[in-house]
């Protein structure tokens, strides 16, 4: 059965999956991982950043941390600040789309974003701290790199499509695939560091052969069964750009993409297992 907590201002809810493994989700919908073994701990992903999230992490675990990125966009690495002591790690294909994303101006961007939704800014949330934070260099990872936290063990396998740099983790004592935004219900081919839609097809080709029992992605509370990736790639492989739907998208309005959901499925449902759909640009088809 699954343990609900939530943290001290709130902010974070964490969801213990097993021993050692929590779910940690945040107020803007993103999702990190946290992975506790018997000799150091690992953190899947840093969010935007607004909350406390190592305030979080300290109270589940005060093993030795890293941190592991799975790409370089706002809402997964943005927290990177807050672990400066950490050893950080991410693609090496990602470093720009990183350093723009934690640039002054993206950061006040992030704010003023927020700022108008319901979701709103953590009551004792430093605005002047969090848009002038220095940057926090990372250490270059790579296919194959592990990370022996002491029965846990965790194996790098790059999966560029979303971002060239994006990366995945088997968590190999349960074959679990955490995927951050590689692959999802959902996902985006259409910002600047995108890449082509044939990229994208081999990616989930390959994911195929992990032969793993469940993809946990940063966007979702729940893991999904592995045996998904094949409404992915069928998405994906009849993409229909010209019947897709125009994308309004608020966080980049100036990209114009279409959503191109699972022919046959039911798109009152788009963006759900139920219905995955490629957001893609013309020109990365």
């Amino acid at each position: 059965s699954r343990i609900r907590m939530k943290t001290s201002n709130d902010y974070y809810n964490v969801i213990q999956v097993k021993e050692g493994v929590y779910h940690i989700g945040s107020a803007e919908g993103v999702f990190m991982d946290l992975f506790v073994g018997s000799k150091q701990a690992l953190l899947w992903d840093t969010g935007y950043g607004f909350g406390n999230l190592r305030h979080t992490v300290e109270t589940l675990t005060d093993k030795p941390l890293i941190v592991v990125n799975s790409h370089g966009h706002l809402d997964h690495a943005c927290g990177n600040f807050q672990f400066k002591d950490c050893p950080v790690y991410m693609h090496l294909k990602d470093k720009s789309s990183y350093e723009y994303f934690n640039s002054k101006d993206a950061r006040r961007d992030n704010i003023e974003r927020v700022k108008n939704t319901k979701e709103g800014l953590p009551s004792d949330f430093d605005e002047e701290y969090y848009i002038h934070a220095p940057i926090k260099d990372t250490i270059e990872i790579n296919e194959g790199d592990q990370f022996d936290l002491g029965g846990i063990t965790l194996t790098v396998k790059e999966v560029p499509g979303h971002t060239a740099g994006s990366i995945g983790l088997i968590y190999e004592e349960e074959q679990w695939f955490y995927a951050g935004d590689a692959m999802n219900p959902f996902v985006w081919l259409f910002l600047p560091d995108a890449q082509p839609l044939s990229v994208y097809l081999e990616t989930l080709e390959k994911a195929k052969t992990f032969a793993c029992k469940k993809l946990c992605i940063s966007h979702h509370a729940e893991a999904l069964d592995y045996a998904i990736l094949d409404s992915f790639i069928r998405c994906a492989k009849e993409l229909d750009y010209a019947s897709g739907i125009p994308f309004e998208n608020m966080l980049f309005p100036q990209y114009i993409a279409r959503i191109c959901p699972l022919k046959g499925a039911d798109q009152s449902l788009i963006g759900q297992p139920e219905c995955p759909a490629v957001v893609i640009s013309e020109d990365r088809l």
